[in-house]
């Protein structure tokens, strides 16, 4: 009879934010975000270059031809969740140091 191969979890979950990790590493060294950064920079050059173009040219200017916003709402249920247990965390932990630290005062004085 063959024996069955225990599933360990904690390895499961430690390979996979291993590779997360690394995979982040791989982005961040070959300038994946450098190179993201240098392409709005080179828009907000090009925008500038529109600008000084259109008063030249006599153009109404409006603020807004020439900005760009690219905010994205990621939020959803699980985000909330995770900062209201984030928050509740901390509340916990905070308070529960400083207790243990005015026990221990009570303790020395």
């Amino acid at each position: 009879m063959k024996k069955k191969k225990k599933n360990n979890w904690f390895f499961r979950l430690t390979y996979l934010l291993f590779f997360i990790f690394i995979s982040l590493y791989i982005a961040l060294e070959s300038g994946y975000y450098e190179s993201k950064v240098a392409k709005k920079t080179a828009l907000t050059e090009e925008s500038i270059k529109k600008f000084e173009q259109d008063i030249k040219d006599g153009n109404p200017i409006d603020i807004e031809s020439y900005t760009f916003e690219n905010h994205k709402d990621y939020s959803n249920n699980t985000t909330n969740a995770a900062i209201f247990i984030g928050e509740k965390v901390e509340k916990f932990m905070s308070s529960g140091i400083s207790e243990i630290f005015n026990f221990l005062k009570s303790l020395v004085t």
